[in-house]
């Protein structure tokens, strides 16, 4: 049974340039599940966020997740988040605010955008190592303009996307120039003009691979194997814990002294973590929780 969500990646090593097809099916359904309720042009900016977080994280050279996130002060959008780990695993989340009315169409929403929004990358290793994060203003008439230009003028790696949505599957290619001229000083033009010629309904419909062959037929490639793509959110008791640990024993002791089972909900994946007093009691060993007065 083909799959249904992947990530394949090609090379042009004459031209120093990479090429990434994206596509999405069953992560769309879950993370759908997960945020009941969005209006049709925040459903689409959500799915386009899955699409570019992934076609990105074909890049990590190492064990961690690339996150993309918009947030913005003003207008009905208030943030967008998307991740993806080196491994595959995908989630999102998108916040509008409830007292305004939203456009119909994604465009619509982005062009609401105030002067204020801001485009964040971020790359978080997961094995200690440093994390990275680039903040630059929105600019641009979609997502995936943004993201370009973060790469033109951040990372000096001009950079193409062509995404298309039709609600239950989101697909999308990526050609970005890498560092280093190549042998072929007219190839990376022409590799532009052809992906200029892709159609929506070829993202949708054919393989990635078929479509790269069709595509870039002429092309000397090297072909990589598929990364299969999943949804995957990383929240657990443990987490929500340590979350729970840096507010401080006071306001734990506050917390824990009131009557009311606590509930903390994850935003990506809308699981629930209940804690009763006695058990955020317990959080801290010492006594600056379980000792307080507050506490009956």
């Amino acid at each position: 049974m083909p799959r249904t969500d992947y990530l394949q990646r090609i090379l042009f090593e004459e031209v120093a340039a990479r090429c990434v097809v994206v596509r999405l099916q069953d992560v769309l359904a879950e993370v759908g599940s997960r945020c009941r309720g969005l209006p049709p042009a925040a459903q689409q900016l959500l799915s386009e966020a899955l699409l570019l977080s992934a076609l990105m994280s074909s890049g990590l050279k190492f064990s961690g997740r690339l996150s993309l996130q918009i947030r913005s002060d003003s207008g009905p959008l208030r943030m967008l988040v998307a991740d993806c780990t080196d491994q595959g695993g995908l989630r999102g989340t998108v916040s509008v605010a409830g007292d305004e009315r939203l456009p119909e169409q994604a465009a619509d929403l982005i062009a609401s955008l105030g002067h204020g929004t801001v485009l964040t990358l971020t790359l978080d290793p997961s094995d200690g190592g440093q994390r990275w994060q680039g903040i630059v203003p929105f600019e641009g008439q979609s997502l995936a303009d943004a993201v370009a230009g973060y790469f033109d003028r951040s990372e000096q790696l001009p950079t193409a996307f062509r995404l298309a949505t039709n609600g239950n599957v989101a697909a999308a290619i990526m050609l970005q120039r890498m560092p280093g001229d190549g042998t072929d000083g007219d190839g990376w033009t022409q590799l532009q003009q052809l992906l200029a010629t892709v159609q929506p309904a070829e993202l949708l419909d054919l393989p990635a691979e078929t479509l790269l062959k069709r595509l870039f037929h002429a092309e000397r490639r090297r072909l990589f194997p598929e990364r299969e793509l999943h949804f995957h959110c990383p929240c657990s008791r443990e987490r929500v814990e340590n979350m729970l640990l840096s507010l401080g024993p006071e306001e734990l002791a506050t917390m824990a002294g009131e009557p009311e089972t606590v509930e903390v909900r994850c935003q990506f994946c809308n699981q629930a973590y209940r804690f009763e007093p006695h058990e955020l009691a317990a959080l801290y060993p010492d006594d600056d929780v379980r000792g307080s007065p507050t506490l009956h």
